[in-house]
């Protein structure tokens, strides 16, 4: 059993065992988030928009400035567990040129599932964990770990630190600004 059939599973079972109209989610999924990364260092950028209740659109940009980038979008879900935790995930494309990648000019293409949840731990903290995998048409497959956590500072405007383990930028603390709608 390939792992990503595995994540997709447990994607699947998580969002029929969730029931939406029972409850409200515990955060915001429409937003901008702009950061940065340390070691290496680079520019990051997400975007999501909720388009039902339940589900939404998620775009994201990253790159070092070394003729590099990420870049995915696709849709996502979002669904309470209990009144301070959510679980969420998505599912996307993405576009991925590393600086020593000389053979795709436009980036080889991928896809990816990610499934995380978000923890209310005091009334202005919460805490994040995700876990994902991307794979390649070349039957190459990264693993995504982040573990983060933000603090709210009004209804409008967090800011977070999170780091990264993933096989995409391998590891990497990335700070960020974010704007909720």
């Amino acid at each position: 059993m390939k792992p990503i059939s595995l994540l997709t599973k447990v994607l699947m079972v998580a969002v029929g065992m969730s029931c939406t109209n029972a409850m409200a989610t515990n955060f915001n999924y429409t937003n901008l988030e702009i950061g940065f990364t340390a070691d290496p260092s680079g520019l990051a950028g997400t975007g999501r928009l909720a388009f039902m209740d339940g589900a939404h659109f998620v775009v994201n940009a990253s790159s070092q400035f070394e003729g590099d980038w990420i870049i995915s979008g696709g849709a996502g879900f979002q669904a309470p567990i209990n009144g301070f935790v959510d679980l969420h995930g998505d599912a996307r494309i993405y576009s991925v040129k590393f600086p020593e990648d000389d053979k795709h000019d436009f980036g080889e293409l991928a896809y990816g599932v990610n499934v995380g949840i978000r923890a209310w731990v005091m009334p202005q903290i919460e805490v994040t964990a995700v876990v994902g995998q991307v794979a390649f048409d070349s039957d190459d497959t990264k693993s995504i770990v982040e573990l983060g956590g933000r603090f709210h500072s009004t209804d409008a405007l967090s800011v977070g630190v999170m780091y990264r383990a993933n096989g995409l930028y391998k590891e990497q603390f990335y700070m960020n600004v974010r704007f909720e709608f």
